[in-house]
């Protein structure tokens, strides 16, 4: 599959900049692992509008306004290894390589 944008790790940072992408129409994949960092947080803290939000709610949100996007595509894995160079490289996760 070809894509303008690939982005490693679907939390919210990653969500975020897909969100701002598929709004530019651009043709996205998001490769996650599904272990985000707060996985062990009952709550959100310092998180503006969210604060006090279990995570998994605020994650859950996010996933919701990107799946309204039809050029945002989800990968579930780890990216093991990147190859080629600026505007022509290729992701290759582990479930590719035999491993996770």
């Amino acid at each position: 599959m070809t894509y303008d944008v690939a982005i490693v790790g679907g939390s919210y940072a990653g969500m975020a900049a897909g969100l701002q992408l598929a709004q530019t129409r651009r043709k996205v994949v998001v490769v996650d692992a599904g272990q985000p960092r707060n996985r062990f947080a009952s709550h959100s803290r310092g998180f503006l509008t969210q604060d006090g939000k279990p995570p998994r709610e605020i994650a859950a949100a996010g996933y919701a306004e990107l799946a309204q996007y039809s050029t945002v595509e989800w990968r579930k894995g780890h990216v093991e290894t990147i190859t080629g160079q600026k505007d022509d490289f290729t992701l290759l996760l582990a479930s590719q390589q035999g491993g996770e």
